[in-house]
């Protein structure tokens, strides 16, 4: 993806992040429901990739990540600071070490429809959402 904070801010987006060096990954949800609220975030906690998925906390302002305080999942987790991270690197210098990539999960990351054209599978949008971008 040419610029995953967009994609990962984008309203609907499903990726998971990926770290070689460690062998860690995780998947997370990022949904925006309304442009007047923030993005909530969350992690895939189980087995089942459709509906395991956990509140992990929420993004103010596209750039900052707080914990939520009614979430499972300890702010100290790796996939809570792996989530921190990311957003953190993106903010600030929008590249990511070699050792780390994320991949969208073959989902507009705007409205979560299915993405069939080989542009829109690069680019990680559909052909009418980048529209609007």
């Amino acid at each position: 993806m040419k610029d995953t904070l967009q994609f990962i801010l984008a309203g609907n987006a499903l990726f998971t992040v990926e770290n070689a060096e460690t062998g860690n990954r995780f998947t997370f949800k990022v949904r925006k429901p309304d442009d007047d609220k923030p993005h909530f975030v969350s992690v895939l906690t189980g087995a089942d990739n459709e509906h395991d998925y956990s509140f992990l906390g929420t993004v103010f302002d596209g750039n900052r990540f707080r914990h939520g305080r009614k979430s499972r999942i300890a702010p100290t987790a790796q996939s809570a600071r792996a989530f921190e991270w990311l957003l953190r690197r993106l903010s600030l210098r929008n590249d990511l070490p070699d050792q780390v990539r994320v991949c969208h999960c073959g989902k507009c990351g705007r409205c979560g429809k299915t993405l069939t054209v080989p542009e829109s599978v690069d680019s990680g949008f559909g052909p009418e959402c980048i529209k609007h971008l």
